[in-house]
């Protein structure tokens, strides 16, 4: 028997099926409509297809450049801290470095959440504006605002990745539907054009998945159970 395409299918193996209906059906006198029905859906897809790929490698870049400005962020942090216990050392006034790391440490700034570090550091930034304007660690003030700023834009950036990603993925599952039904049509008129015998000349035989494997595999272990529980 013939085997549809199925919604289990990868894009690329719905295509792949599609295009080989597809150039069989141009090869038989008559069936040339069965191609041109199903040609639309396929191209539709193709396209959805690809901006499926070209989103999840938008999502991947998105990802790097956070990583990338976070680490730029640690750091510019991590200069701080020891730009401050040199000050602090020169300095009469003892506890600055606990002032502007009240846990005595960076690592709540440096081991924070991803999403979260730019607000966790603009607390950094809010503690150095307290500093009068002859304090030689205000030069630090503009490039951390700047990692901040740098920092939020690559994360919302990367948010957005996943947005677009996962609207990308349902119009690309809407394409294959449309693909599995053409191809389904296809079939009944083809069987009905030349009978079910004839018309599997026109649909490539198509392998079983392993998942599909494994389905049919569960599907006859109650009947085993059964027989061994009867025996």
């Amino acid at each position: 028997m013939t085997r549809m395409l199925s919604h289990r299918m990868s894009s690329e193996t719905i295509l792949n099926n599609a295009i080989r209906h597809q150039r069989l059906c141009n090869e038989m006198e008559g069936a040339e409509k069965f191609a041109t029905a199903i040609q639309s859906p396929i191209d539709k897809l193709k396209e959805k297809h690809q901006i499926s790929l070209d989103t999840a490698h938008n999502k991947i870049a998105a990802y790097d450049l956070v990583l990338l400005k976070d680490a730029i962020l640690d750091e510019l942090i991590h200069d701080i801290s020891g730009r401050v216990k040199k000050y602090e050392y020169k300095s009469v006034w003892r506890n600055i470095y606990t002032f502007l790391f009240p846990d005595d440490k960076i690592a709540t700034i440096s081991y924070a959440i991803l999403i979260q570090k730019p607000d966790v550091a603009s607390e950094l930034l809010l503690r150095l504006d307290s500093f009068k304007e002859e304090n030689n660690l205000l030069e630090f003030k503009a490039p951390l605002a700047a990692a901040i700023a740098d920092d939020k834009t690559a994360i919302i950036a990367y948010e957005q990745t996943n947005i677009d990603e996962k609207k990308a993925l349902i119009e690309e599952i809407k394409a294959q539907d449309d693909v599995v039904k053409q191809y389904k049509l296809n079939f009944m008129d083809a069987s009905e054009l030349y009978g079910e015998k004839y018309s599997t000349r026109l649909f490539p035989k198509i392998p079983k998945s392993k998942e599909d494997e494994l389905a049919e595999k569960l599907n006859e272990e109650p009947c085993i159970m059964t027989y061994r529980q009867l025996s």
